[in-house]
């Protein structure tokens, strides 16, 4: 294993899978703000299997693990990857539609890793939004990092959810991209692209729950994508009562799943 040092790094050693042109798996998808944190604290590291590309970002207790992969030599070469790091928690997230993601989940069992939960995408495509009232909503400054951050390592699972770093939260803020209450009960972070708005976290404080703290949040946000084609979403397949309030806000589920399956 080896630690990575540049975004170029990582492109090139992907390019080379890619060069064997024996069926292609993957489930890293190149983000240069992101995957450049990764590499900038020292978190990221990588290791050649066979026709497999492994890319760690670690953390002090586990491990988030994305493939590059020739179609051919996935399997073998994942049980030796499992072997290799056996006594360590590793997660990987398989991405795609049902009947893509099947055939995985069932290869990952097999190698004896366990779903440790299993996200549904949701899309809204735009529509006209009442606007919302001024109440409250802003957009976060540098001061509110530090709560936010606090809060999504207290109320979030950074096993299955990814958190992000601090880093990552500042550069959001920069651009705009967290929104919270005046008194902090609540924040929304999301991510934008020219046709997609991306929800990433939607949070109320459990003191203020039934107080449209939530309501409030996510108006705002809908009003801040009124340019976009859709909104989108991930939420855990199981989580009913959210599922519920997002169809609510005009969103509904697709044929797109996140499963994260954990080893060890």
């Amino acid at each position: 294993m080896e630690k990575v040092r540049s975004i170029a790094q990582l492109q090139q050693m992907s390019a080379e899978i890619r060069a064997l042109r024996r069926g292609f798996l993957t489930n890293f998808f190149p983000d240069p703000v992101r995957h450049g944190l990764w590499i900038a604290k020292g978190d990221c590291y990588a290791e050649r299997i066979g026709g497999t590309l492994f890319i760690l970002r670690r953390s002090p207790s586990f491990a988030n693990v994305f493939y590059c992969a020739a179609q051919d030599t996935f399997a073998e070469d994942l049980s030796s990857f499992l072997k290799r790091h056996e006594g360590q928690t590793l997660l990987f997230d398989i991405v795609g539609r049902d009947l893509q993601c099947g055939p995985m989940v069932t290869l990952f069992k097999e190698k004896g890793c366990k779903e440790a939960a299993s996200l549904v995408r949701m899309t809204r495509k735009n529509a006209p939004m009442e606007e919302a009232p001024d109440d409250g909503v802003q957009k976060a400054t540098e001061a509110d990092v530090k709560a936010v951050s606090a809060f999504l390592h207290e109320y979030f699972d950074e096993q299955t959810e990814q958190l992000p770093y601090d880093e990552e939260l500042l550069d959001l803020v920069h651009r705009g991209l967290i929104l919270k209450t005046e008194d902090m009960s609540g924040f929304l972070i999301y991510e934008q692209t020219p046709g997609t708005l991306h929800l990433r976290y939607w949070f109320t404080h459990p003191d203020h729950r039934n107080q449209r703290v939530g309501s409030r949040l996510i108006r705002r946000f809908l009003q801040e994508g009124k340019d976009s084609a859709r909104q989108i979403l991930w939420v855990i397949r199981s989580n009913e009562n959210a599922i519920v309030r997002y169809k609510h806000y005009g969103f509904e589920p697709e044929n797109m799943y996140d499963f994260v399956m954990k080893y060890n």
